[in-house]
């Protein structure tokens, strides 16, 4: 990955983690808190689940996520640097933004997790979640622009061959046999759930690379008076 995924700070925590079949209930992205009610200023964990993978250009073939990027805004969660729960087979990474506030602190921070191997990949037709764990910041309703990035792998050979090389102890000219070459390459697709509108349609780019769609959003109580 090139500069999106540039990350700073691993996160080593416990592993949490939930694949299964997509339902109409799971479609896009979004959180899922279990029943439990996410409250100000008390530690809970939320669940940002993605509900399929993305589409080739041919609109037919389905392709698995093989990254998943949230960034999570200092009024939900200030210091997120032992947030995201580790998955077997990714790597979680937190990246402060660039853009700080007056006390020269973080606006947001960017959790990143990342397949390890493409046997990792998330099922293009299956749903994931990606547990976050937070003493929640601010109460009220949170957007989390969320990024996925899936890839279709290209596998290029080039045949074995014989050649004519020089012996380099010899210096005469011998045949030499070189075996097959296999490389793999890849072309990224992405879908940004960027949207301020929880009711805002997917959109998809004019080269069918990339879609928009509805951002995620967390809403955070206040606690209970005392």
């Amino acid at each position: 990955m090139k500069s999106l995924w540039k990350k700073t700070v691993v996160i080593l925590t416990a592993s949490a983690i939930t694949i299964g079949t997509a339902t109409s209930a799971s479609a896009h992205a979004g959180f899922d808190t279990r029943g439990v009610v996410p409250t100000k200023g008390i530690s809970s964990v939320i669940l940002l689940r993605i509900g399929h993978g993305c589409v080739a250009p041919d609109g037919v073939t389905k392709v698995a996520t093989h990254a998943l990027s949230a960034v999570i805004p200092a009024a939900l969660l200030a210091n997120p640097a032992s947030a995201a729960m580790q998955i077997p087979g990714f790597n979680a990474i937190v990246t402060p933004s660039t853009e700080k506030d007056s006390a020269g602190a973080a606006i947001s921070n960017t959790i990143t997790w990342t397949a390890k191997d493409d046997i990792f990949d998330v099922n293009p037709v299956g749903f994931a979640e990606f547990g976050i764990r937070g003493n929640w910041a601010t109460a009220g309703k949170h957007w989390v622009d969320t990024t996925q990035i899936c890839r279709i792998a290209t596998k290029t050979v080039t045949p074995a061959k014989i050649k004519t090389v020089t012996d380099p102890v010899t210096k005469l000219k011998i045949k030499a046999w070189f075996p097959a070459v296999t490389k793999k390459s890849y072309q990224e697709l992405k879908i940004s759930w960027s949207v301020r509108d929880s009711a805002a349609p997917t959109v998809l780019s004019a080269d069918k690379t990339s879609e928009t769609g509805p951002a995620p959003s967390i809403t955070i109580a206040e606690p209970a008076a005392k």
